[in-house]
């Protein structure tokens, strides 16, 4: 039941926005759609758009905070690594990040997320001093070229590309995912 309404408040949320892009489209979705009695049903454009509901979780708002201002000091790397010709596109690389306690956990907690964060190939966490850059919160970043071959479906260079015998020219992860369709 909680899923169902989480996604009934996106559907609604994006109905709403997309309404005087797409008027029809929205107004078409809008019929369909079943209403409380907050709501005007005869037409999406007689409703008020979507607000925030201000339940934002303030640990959730810090760490993002935390993330996206790495985010910029490795846009920076990766912006001297490009204008240097030691990457093309920012696939083309591996960042190390370079931190040390409180803030080496904190990496760590988030690591799996940073690949698709900074648009890279690859991260590597380093529990110690460094980097070409040396952000605010302590932590330094580097960029170097990524390691293995280039995935061709996600572009990602990667180690594993060409160890599955079926698609010889993808990554595992890649590779997975077209196996299991």
């Amino acid at each position: 039941r909680a899923a169902q309404t989480v996604m009934y408040r996106i559907l609604d949320t994006l109905t709403r926005l997309v309404s005087p892009i797409l008027a029809f489209t929205a107004d078409e979705i809008w019929q369909f759609m079943p209403h409380d009695s907050s709501c005007d049903t005869r037409n999406v454009i007689f409703n008020d758009m979507p607000s925030a509901k201000g339940n934002e979780d303030a640990e959730f708002m810090t760490r993002w905070d935390r993330i996206i201002a790495l985010r910029e000091d490795a846009k920076k790397v990766l912006e001297t690594a490009r204008s240097e010709k030691v990457i093309g596109a920012s696939l083309d690389a591996s960042v190390k990040l370079y931190a040390t306690g409180e803030n080496y956990e904190f990496l760590n907690s988030v690591k799996p997320m940073l690949k698709s964060v900074f648009i890279v190939s690859d991260v590597e966490l380093i529990n110690g001093e460094g980097g070409d850059l040396v952000g605010e919160q302590g932590i330094g970043v580097s960029a170097v070229r990524a390691e293995g071959e280039k995935c061709e479906r996600c572009w990602s260079y990667s180690s594993t590309v060409g160890q599955d015998s079926e698609h010889k020219t993808l990554c595992a992860r890649c590779a997975a995912v077209i196996n299991s369709l």
